[in-house]
């Protein structure tokens, strides 16, 4: 890079003098020009550059053209500096000052032909020697990733040699490394906002750059806080974006030196990025093979199994509960976008756990086997779980989940065991209370016991048996005779409380619970008759049906 102020003391006359926009030689040139000798004399003008004038050049455009109107007239082209040769007129000099361009004064008779040359020939032998330590640059951080270094030493080489603070994040918006050649890095608290009041901007424009090159990644400049700026360019893999590389700026412009690193930089972190993806897919594969073997297959061996474990850095002697979570979307079926978000979203909640998760999605639900320090936080961490996929599902897709949390157990069966009690718990729960609710199977209470018995003929004989007759006149009357029986028990066997749940008048309550009588030839007064017509409803809830209060909520369209 090579400002103004280096023009000025190397290669322009000892005698000039900066008398207008003093504020502005530190920017950098990117070339030095004389006007064109005919109109338009100003079109080669790209940005950047230190234009070299005389009166004499200017009256040859046109007579009346004057400097002031020349130093409007550049303004709008972004060159670096205007250097005249003889003194430059006050409102010349007031123009520059107001537009904050350097103006320098050359004596009189400089030879414009002969500094336009040696500007030139400067300019070009930073810019060669700017890209040799490019090159040196981008090559030593490409080695770095070769041999296997991570994102922060990667972050510390880079921040080394550009002297400026770096920041590297995940495509998702988490950081994974932050470096200052200062060494004073700010805590995370305070790094997470200014992230993420400048997440929309970076994520719009990379929207037009996560196709580029992941070898020449592209860069641009954005607002970094109220101070400062950075140059963002994207670090792109085989299958898409895989996060974004920031260095920071203390001014408003990026010298080409800074983006060419950054580009450089983007390029080797894709790298350490791609090797760490494919060692963890490894990774999550061996743990997918041990999560299926607990929850699905017979176990072959629990001493290999809890070896295995253990290799991959989990504990399942210790006590652990089953978390099944269904995401309640609205769709039958979920779209691919849909599916890497809610993946993405359980991810981002279960990485931050101390302890690491074993866990899978399948579906549109998640199955998570949650270990435990203490068997006293089993509440409080599976509530405070719940509650944070509730905040990141509802964030990410708009639409609730429900939860069944299994009881506490340890070791490969007790996993098993706890993690068939929260299917049970999820599917009683959604039935009972609705979507968007997380249900523990050790407040079933009596649906316990019929979860246990689920596979019993007897079950389903007590069952048919008490209910079967009001299920077929249902059916071929839609009387809602069984869900009226389920709000009757639901409201403590009040007709009043009954029509209020199901939303109706209470002479109909009336109505029904006569005739459930007279098809079942049953006395609802009897308290045998009715604890026998309860676990009859239960067992239909927590098996076959479903319960008065959802069944009411669903055709009122309010669950």
């Amino acid at each position: 890079m090579i400002t103004v102020a280096d023009l000025i003391e190397q290669a322009l006359p000892s005698q000039t003098a900066v008398v207008a926009g003093q504020g502005a030689v530190d920017i950098e040139v990117s070339w030095a020009t004389r006007p064109r000798p005919s109109a338009p004399a100003f079109d080669h003008l790209s940005g950047g550059e230190l234009v070299l004038l005389t009166q004499k050049a200017l009256t040859s455009l046109d007579q009346r053209l004057t400097l002031d109107a020349a130093v409007r007239q550049l303004s709008a082209f972004g060159v670096a500096a205007i250097a005249f040769a003889g003194k430059p007129s006050a409102p010349a000099r007031q123009a520059a000052d107001e537009f904050g361009i350097p103006l320098l004064q050359l004596p009189a008779d400089a030879d414009l032909a002969l500094l336009e040359r040696e500007a030139a020939h400067l300019i070009a032998e930073r810019k060669r020697d700017a890209q040799r330590l490019s090159n040196d640059a981008g090559r030593r951080l490409m080695e770095q990733a070769i041999a296997g270094e991570s994102l922060p030493d990667l972050a510390a080489s880079l921040s080394e040699m550009a002297s400026l603070d770096v920041v590297i994040e995940a495509r998702d918006g988490r950081l994974l490394a932050m470096t200052s050649p200062t060494g004073q890095v700010p805590t995370t608290s305070r790094l997470l906002p200014t992230l993420e009041r400048g997440r929309p901007g970076v994520m719009a424009w990379l929207r037009t750059a996560a196709a580029a090159s992941p070898a020449e990644p592209p860069t641009t400049l954005l607002d970094w806080d109220e101070r400062s700026r950075r140059v963002v360019s994207p670090i792109i893999g085989r299958d898409g974006l895989l996060g974004v590389l920031s260095i920071v700026l203390s001014g408003n412009t990026a010298p080409p030196s800074i983006t060419a690193l950054a580009s450089r930089g983007a390029a080797a972190c894709a790298v350490v990025m791609a090797r760490e993806r494919a060692a963890a897919i490894a990774r999550q594969e061996l743990e997918l093979n041990v999560l299926d073997e607990i929850l699905d297959g017979a176990l072959r061996s629990e001493v290999s199994l809890l070896h295995q474990a253990r290799l991959l850095g989990y504990n399942l002697d210790g006590p652990h509960i089953a978390i099944v979570v269904r995401v309640d979307r609205n769709a039958q079926v979920p779209n691919r976008g849909e599916r890497i978000d809610a993946i993405s979203a359980f991810e981002e909640a279960l990485d931050r756990r101390e302890l690491p998760v074993l866990w899978r999605y399948r579906n549109n639900h998640a199955e998570i086997i949650l270990p435990l320090e203490d068997v006293s936080d089993a509440v409080t961490e599976s509530e405070r779980l719940f509650a944070d996929l509730e905040r990141r599902t509802r964030s990410t897709l708009g639409v609730p989940v429900s939860a069944g949390i299994g009881s506490v157990h340890a070791g490969p069966e007790g996993i098993r065991k706890s993690h068939q009690e929260a299917r049970q718990a999820l599917n009683i729960g959604r039935r009972l209370n609705g979507s968007g609710n997380a249900t523990r199977f050790g407040d079933l209470g009596i649906y316990r016991l019929l979860f246990a018995a689920r596979d019993l003929p007897d079950l389903r004989d007590f069952h048919d048996d008490s209910l079967g007759v009001l299920l077929a006149y249902d059916q071929e009357h839609n009387a809602e005779l069984v869900k009226t029986l389920g709000a009757f028990f639901e409201g403590r066997c009040g007709p009043k409380e009954a029509a209020a749940i199901l939303g109706v008048h209470r002479n109909t309550v009336l109505y029904r619970l006569q005739r459930i009588q007279d098809l079942s030839g049953l006395d609802l007064d009897d308290p045998e008759v009715r604890l026998r017509l309860h676990l009859a409803y239960c067992a239909h809830v927590a098996i076959f049906g479903e319960s008065a209060r959802q069944a009411n909520r669903m055709r009122s369209g309010t669950g």
